[in-house]
């Protein structure tokens, strides 16, 4: 017969090793390590070098694509409200780690940056659709088709402006433009 400790332990442990794999657990607590430490605010007017303002970027921008594609993975609600962020969108610019005494040791890949700054955007649609379509909220709300057709909208004239780059083509197989689409 197990004792109250013995299954306390046991469902414990069962708990931890859950959380230890729980994509949407850890995606949420480096948003909450992130805001805690500001990175959700514009750091254009901070003592910080411009590598380091565009790695704050950077780094703040991919947590917001990790919240959205998880979001979606997982049927969960986004972590990152973007309206409590005043962070600039990511550019090419905010690639280059050079400093006007130190140039950059790499160029950046113009292809990764490029699937980098319309995976952002494509995630921004993404947390669109999820407030718009499957959030608790927009069950009360009467204006469904008009949020659809934003939406439809919204994808549609990102794809229209998608660089040629990354732009998916079935004539001409890319990893990177391929990737992009599959979360179009």
């Amino acid at each position: 017969k197990a004792t109250w400790n013995e299954l306390t332990t046991t469902l414990q442990s069962d708990i931890a090793a859950d959380v230890t794999k729980n994509v949407f657990y850890w995606s949420r607590v480096a948003v909450i390590v992130a805001q805690g430490s500001g990175m959700h605010r514009s750091v254009e007017g901070s003592q910080l070098s411009q590598a380091d303002k565009r790695l704050w970027k950077r780094i703040w921008w991919t947590l917001f694509t990790r919240d959205r594609s998880v979001a979606v993975a997982l049927g969960r609600p986004v972590t990152i409200n973007i309206e409590d962020s005043d962070v600039e969108m990511v550019s090419e610019d905010d690639f280059y780690d050079d400093e006007p005494d130190r140039p950059a040791e790499y160029a950046p890949n113009p292809i990764h940056v490029q699937f980098f700054i319309n995976y952002v955007k494509l995630c921004e649609i993404m947390g669109l659709v999820l407030s718009q379509q499957y959030s608790v909220a927009s069950k009360m709300r009467r204006n469904n088709a008009l949020d659809l057709t934003h939406s439809d909208m919204a994808l549609a004239d990102w794809l229209q402006n998608c660089p040629p780059e990354v732009r998916w083509e079935p004539q001409r197989h890319h990893f990177w433009s391929a990737l992009l689409h599959s979360n179009y």
